[in-house]
């Protein structure tokens, strides 16, 4: 729980992210108007912002972090930091300039670049996890459940802006995730059984908020008109994600 700023990073950060690349694809095929996009991609730049805010309480002394980009290029971190600034400079200029319909082959231009660096950033997060210090979290599934983040998250939130094609993204990346879980929780048992039996509630807790998720992106589909159904269902998945992300933290632990 002590690392909950960076809780709220990761998933803000990723489920932003991945929302942005599934606006901008479902615009390419013609699955949602340009004003929707544009509305869409400007809101979620602003949830990666609050992410990028919230993780700065991670850092003592957040001046300090400027002392990171020295090592851009060797170390996850200052990659990670370099890849969030430029991710943030080009998406929100891009998505900014398409929402107020200003300059639209410039910003289409910045959209798709953000997109790409988005993509970068994505990846270069799980690297940070990779410690040979840290038994629970050096695992391919460390970065196979990061990377589902974007999908699970990011496709809910692309799907409240009119994206349906978000939504069964994000519906087949939680069954993913739930065919993952048992050789995930065999892996961690195996690192450290006890510190996994301890984070038993939080893992659960994401696996009932992740399938009453799926209940509700089912039920807004019968149901058509009802944004409420939707935003709630949002809401639930990105809270799944987060308590995931409170259970992975608490697996932190150092070799005697």
């Amino acid at each position: 729980m002590h690392e909950l700023p960076l809780v709220f990073f990761t998933v803000f950060t990723q489920s932003a992210v991945g929302a942005f690349i599934l606006l901008l694809i479902g615009g390419t095929l013609g699955q949602i108007d340009a004003r929707r996009m544009a509305v869409g991609l400007f809101s979620v730049m602003c949830l990666f912002g609050v992410g990028v805010l919230l993780g700065i309480f991670h850092v003592g002394q957040p001046l300090r972090a400027l002392n990171m980009l020295l090592r851009v290029g060797h170390s996850p971190m200052s990659n990670e930091i370099v890849l969030s600034a430029v991710f943030a400079t080009l998406g929100g200029l891009g998505s900014l300039g398409l929402l107020l319909n200003r300059g639209a082959a410039l910003c289409k231009g910045l959209v798709w670049l953000a997109a790409i660096v988005g993509v970068v950033f994505i990846l270069a997060i799980p690297q940070i996890y990779q410690l040979p210090t840290v038994v629970t979290w050096r695992s391919s599934y460390t970065t196979v459940m990061m990377v589902l983040t974007p999908l699970i998250g990011g496709g809910i939130l692309a799907g409240l802006f009119g994206l349906r094609l978000g939504l069964l993204i994000s519906v087949l990346a939680i069954l993913v995730s739930f065919c993952l879980r048992p050789g995930y929780m065999s892996t961690l048992m195996s690192a450290d059984g006890a510190l996994t039996a301890a984070q038993a509630s939080w893992f659960t807790a994401q696996a009932v908020l992740l399938a009453a998720g799926i209940v509700g992106v089912v039920v807004w589909s019968r149901l058509k008109t009802n944004v409420a159904v939707l935003a709630a269902t949002a809401l639930v998945v990105i809270a799944a994600e987060l308590v995931g992300r409170i259970a992975f933290y608490n697996l932190w632990t150092l070799p005697m």
